[in-house]
């Protein structure tokens, strides 16, 4: 499969490109926010998001949503729009260090979405494809 740009798609990892690494005693380490709770390392950091696609109820729609954390393989996002599993979701994410920072055009699927008491949808999504810009 080609991109647009028509290079290979690169490797499901952000790991590289985030810098996610190990300090000496294996604690992960990132520029902003980083904890460890599941196999891959996650950064537990609001960056500007956008997101489009089509909800639930067949609507397409373009949205600001709320990024709570980020893997190499995946990220949890908040959006006030219900998606159904299985759904496909573009996501940019404009990853803010000081004043600027790459911004890197995801392609997702949803694996799980869930109603928060706020009103609000909890994505969790799988990364299939990305890009830096």
């Amino acid at each position: 499969m080609k991109t647009a740009t028509g290079s290979k798609p690169s490797r499901n990892t952000l790991s590289g490109e985030l810098r996610l690494r190990r300090d000496p005693a294996g604690n992960v380490l990132a520029d902003a926010g980083l904890t460890e709770r599941r196999a891959k390392p996650r950064l537990n950091e609001s960056f500007p998001t956008k997101a489009w696609g089509t909800d639930a109820e067949g609507q397409l729609f373009e949205i600001d949503g709320s990024l709570e954390n980020i893997s190499s393989t995946g990220l949890y996002l908040r959006l006030p729009r219900r998606l159904n599993s299985g759904a496909e979701l573009s996501v940019v994410i404009q990853f803010v260090n000081g004043q600027s920072g790459p911004t890197a055009i995801l392609r997702t699927q949803v694996l799980r979405a869930e109603l928060k008491p706020e009103g609000d949808h909890g994505l969790a999504l799988a990364i299939k494809e990305h890009h830096f810009v």
